[in-house]
């Protein structure tokens, strides 16, 4: 992995990133920050499906003001998004262990833990902004096109062939590789990880993962924005994508389902039930 140096020409430590790497978190932390994160994606899923008992499958902002849409969107990041990225967060938390001699155990603790909140904040945030977008496009479009019920089908067959090229163009090539390959951060000149540099890092891969999966995001446009289903299958993917060999198989698996989605979906009301109202995509797919 190539090393960051510093102004006296000296190496400088860096952050290697993604999460492929060995953990150096002590068991007790990794176990106590694996259960509180694993309990607010808990949380955030039984927050969805609730919601989704009552809002139903409808397509874009659901009629949802601004900082509505925003507030369900970022509990939907919290709920696809997270499962993914936080091995990364721990791996970060423990990088560099080895400049906190002079510490205590337990400042050593806080030192690697406020470093992965701050990496997995700072990706969080930058998903906010990215809804944020969202709810400006969506909105646009909602006043500047209306469709007859004839053509919602249409539309999410458009939906899906676009999100199934998608995987196979070398844009998403280039966001996948880059999401999985050793990279480093600035740190300080001790070596260790500055605020900054991990703020860059969790900007920077949000930004990577955005260009991945945003394709994803615009299938539940054709699904429905509170599908529960689609949006567990989609989790799914996004987890299987990044850490299952062979990534380009699967990356390339998804996307010839989704093309054949859009195939079918003019057949199947059942494939756009966002844009029709129709049927939830059945359990069994």
């Amino acid at each position: 992995m190539a090393s960051l140096r510093s102004d006296q020409s000296q190496p400088r430590a860096g952050l290697a990133f993604p999460a492929r790497g060995r953990w150096s978190l002590p068991v007790y932390e990794l176990a106590a920050s694996g259960l509180a994160l694993l309990a607010a994606m808990a949380l955030a899923w039984l927050y969805i499906v609730d919601q989704a008992q009552g809002m139903g499958n409808r397509a874009g902002t659901m009629g949802l003001g601004a900082w509505a849409f925003l507030g369900m969107w970022a509990v939907m990041v919290v709920a696809m998004m997270f499962p993914s990225v936080t091995p990364t967060g721990f791996s970060l938390a423990g990088r560099n262990a080895a400049n906190l001699a002079d510490k205590t155990p337990a400042r050593g603790m806080l030192w690697r833990l406020a470093r992965a909140a701050a990496f997995l904040l700072g990706y969080f945030a930058v998903w906010v902004a990215f809804g944020f977008a969202v709810y400006g496009v969506l909105t646009g479009a909602a006043g500047l096109v209306h469709l007859s019920a004839s053509d919602d089908k249409w539309v999410a067959a458009a939906v899906y062939a676009v999100a199934g090229a998608y995987q196979f163009t070398p844009a998403k090539r280039a966001c996948r590789d880059r999401c999985r390959s050793p990279r480093c951060a600035a740190a300080t000149a001790a070596g260790r990880p500055s605020w900054w540099s991990v703020a860059w890092e969790s900007t920077h891969h949000a930004l990577t993962c955005i260009g991945c999966c945003w394709a994803y995001m615009a299938v539940l446009i054709a699904v429905g924005l509170m599908n529960v289903v689609a949006m567990a299958i989609l989790t799914v993917a996004i987890f299987v994508e990044r850490y299952f060999l062979p990534r380009v198989l699967v990356s390339n698996g998804v996307g010839i389902l989704l093309i054949a989605a859009a195939v079918l979906t003019p057949f199947f009301g059942w494939l756009h039930p966002g844009l029709s109202g129709g049927a939830v995509m059945p359990m069994h797919m």
